[in-house]
């Protein structure tokens, strides 16, 4: 069951949130979740470094500008994100606000208005949704 543990963003959370990734390793990714018009949650991952801290309160992300989910959220102006961290699922939930936009992505800054915490001593998370960035082939041209 979830627990509320306020309105700030964790300090180990703060610190995860930007990090640069590290060639050939796992990467941790945050899941964004929006609701589309059918009032159904839509989810997209993103890598660290599309997603830092401001302070405990807010964060800021990127998304793609012709996305669906760029388009909730100017809709709806709130998101979650959730992520994995020291054995507990943590899920943010706050209001979302488009600040800037360039080439070919939008960043949005996020007011935090709760914090959840999912953890279970006799079961903790082990990991959450993690990816790795395959190395190009170089083309025979």
């Amino acid at each position: 069951m979830s627990e509320k543990i306020g309105n700030m963003i964790p300090a180990p959370l703060r610190f995860e949130m930007g990090v640069a990734e590290i060639a050939d390793s796992p990467i941790k990714a945050y899941l964004l979740v929006s609701v589309d018009q059918e009032y159904q949650p839509r989810v997209a991952v993103l890598a660290p470094t599309e997603m830092v801290t401001i302070d405990e309160r807010r964060l800021r992300f990127r998304v793609h500008v012709q996305s669906t989910t760029q388009k909730n959220l100017r809709r709806t102006l709130s998101a979650m994100v959730w992520c994995v961290l020291d054995g507990a699922a943590y899920s943010i939930r706050g209001g979302a606000q488009p600040i800037q936009e360039e080439g070919d992505s939008v960043e949005f800054e996020m007011s935090v208005a709760e914090v959840l915490r999912d953890y279970y001593p006799d079961a903790p998370m082990i990991s959450g949704p993690t990816f790795k960035r395959l190395k190009k082939e170089p083309s025979a041209n």
